[in-house]
């Protein structure tokens, strides 16, 4: 029996009805599975998760923006549900990205830390995963020194008055600049700020070297100052005029530190009569030192056997 036409403008009415309610409830359910973290807290509200996610600097984020499920494991979570269960084994998991996907992508609403130095070396170049530094506790992204020492193992410094810091205080792993590891102006702005002043003009010092190059914090005690050998080898210094005297085998007896030039006045202490035998001159006038070779600056020691390099350089060499 043929249908009359407003018997099949009706039926079609009917069938697009349908498909436009099927396609709404579809759009529904999949929103639900996909970005409504109402799916996971009808399992998850009684869990430690729950009010650490509740709790924390994540909590305007959907579980399922970090979260992310396969199609299946949103279908069985979705009819676990339903049937008032739990979905059997493990689901949505963190993948590598997560995390970009806000603060790589320039949102204003996110920290952006794609720029900065600590993650550039360790995200872009080394491809570390965030959750190994920012997952130490459940949905605690807060990193702390264990997370750094979990990859850089025997690095804690144990110098008086800088045992308690922690390993951003020197390193800057958040902000504009250029390195990880420390400036000279770094170390001099943290040692005025607590009132360790150093000799010297962080400008018009004579050496323009790293601080790192002499001082080596994360040594033991007895190793925190590197030898003026480190730098400066003998078989050069016996070309150095009388630097070759055993007498003047100590550096420190005539090199104020941080200053580095020698001190006429300091060659009083080993020959009392120098005044009186110089009579007004200074004694590098007769007396040469000169000949040393210069070294090449700055000499900045390597990061510690079997750990990441600092800078993008590869394991190996010496902690600082």
């Amino acid at each position: 029996m043929a249908l009359s036409r407003s018997a099949k403008a009706t039926l079609v009415g009917a069938v697009a009805l349908s498909a436009a309610v099927a396609v709404l409830a579809f759009q529904r359910v999949r929103h639900y599975v996909d970005e409504d973290p109402r799916l996971c807290l009808a399992c998850h509200r009684a869990s430690p998760e729950f009010g650490l996610w509740a709790e924390g600097s994540h909590r305007s984020v959907a579980c399922q923006r970090c979260h992310h499920s396969r199609p299946e494991e949103g279908v069985a979570m979705l009819r676990a549900f339903v049937a008032g269960g739990r979905p059997k084994g493990k689901h949505a998991e963190v993948v590598i990205g997560a995390c970009a996907e806000c603060h790589f992508s320039h949102d204003p609403r996110w920290r952006e830390v794609v720029r900065s130095p600590g993650h550039r070396v360790h995200w872009q170049e080394r491809k570390i995963a965030c959750v190994s530094c920012h997952a130490a506790s459940m949905h605690g992204f807060a990193p702390v020194a264990a997370a750094c020492g979990s990859c850089h193992p025997g690095h804690a410094v144990g110098v008086h008055g800088m045992e308690s810091l922690h390993c951003f205080a020197c390193h800057t792993f958040i902000g504009d600049g250029e390195r990880l590891r420390p400036t000279r102006r770094d170390c001099l702005r943290c040692h005025a700020a607590r009132g360790v002043q150093a000799p010297m003009d962080a400008d018009a010092a004579p050496m323009k070297m790293d601080c790192s190059s002499c001082h080596r914090p994360h040594r033991p005690a007895a190793e925190a100052l590197a030898p003026c050998s480190a730098c400066h080898r003998p078989e050069d210094l016996r070309k150095g005029g009388l630097h070759a005297s055993r007498g003047h085998g100590l550096c420190l007896d005539c090199h104020r530190p941080h200053v580095w030039v020698a001190d006429p006045s300091r060659c009083g202490g080993c020959h009392p009569r120098a005044a009186e035998h110089a009579k007004g001159k200074a004694c590098g006038a007769c007396h040469g030192f000169a000949g040393v070779a210069t070294p090449p600056w700055p000499a900045v020691p390597g990061p510690a056997p079997g750990a990441r390099g600092a800078e993008g350089s590869p394991p190996g060499g010496e902690r600082p």
